[in-house]
């Protein structure tokens, strides 16, 4: 199944810049394993993971990249006042740019800060929705909805239930834009519910929503 953007960059690029973060540090800096897990926020055996290559197994050989990772990780720990998370951001772009990762879609926008927020939060709502309305509105039973969408008939499942994607969106508008995009997806093509997904979240990120953001 081809992953959202988004849950790519979560799933398989955050985890590398960790790991080379927490090597810097370690290596150019002699931070303890506990001092690098409270800069990174995370806990002392997940350092352990990334550092054995538990997590984060993709290697980053660009040498520019590597040199952008170290003063990256100069600033964080010289001067105590960038936050981290800015500096993922901004090797993560950067990785992106060179093509060294993913080629970000078009139709994929905004999401450099968020990608963890939108992974988490946004889409099980937006896939909660989808499948509810191609079950109410197309009369798609659980499985046909598990292939459009390109994931599980237990993830659907759960959608339906509320064990996840459980934030109501109450905005008529959005709900509109969505009833639009699941017309599409029963239209389209096998990208077609990737990138109205993107397009769902894009415009929930613009607007008001009830969605619990973290910018």
């Amino acid at each position: 199944m081809e992953k959202i953007p988004c849950e790519y960059i979560v799933w398989n690029l955050l985890p590398t810049i960790r790991k080379e973060f927490a090597k810097s540090m370690m290596e150019n800096h002699n931070l303890n394993q506990k001092e690098v897990a409270e800069i990174l926020e995370l806990t002392p055996s997940a350092v352990s993971q990334y550092l054995s290559n538990k997590r984060g197994g993709i290697d980053i050989i660009d040498d520019q990249i590597q040199v952008e990772i170290d003063k990256s990780v100069r600033n964080i720990v010289k001067k105590g006042t960038i936050k981290f998370s800015k500096e993922i951001c901004r090797i993560c772009t950067l990785l992106k740019t060179k093509k060294l990762a993913i080629t970000k879609p078009e139709y994929c926008k905004g999401c450099d800060i968020l990608c963890e927020t939108a992974v988490w939060d946004i889409l099980p709502v937006i896939r909660k929705e989808f499948s509810k309305n191609l079950i109410e509105r197309h009369k798609f039973n659980q499985k046909k909805v598990s292939e459009v969408l390109g994931i599980s008939e237990a993830a659907v499942s759960r959608y339906l239930s509320r064990k996840r994607g459980n934030i109501k969106i109450s905005d008529n508008k959005i709900l509109e834009e969505i009833k639009k995009s699941t017309d599409r997806i029963v239209e389209g093509n096998d990208k077609t519910a990737i990138i109205e997904t993107c397009r769902i979240c894009n415009i929930l990120k613009s607007s008001e929503s009830k969605i619990p953001f973290k910018r």
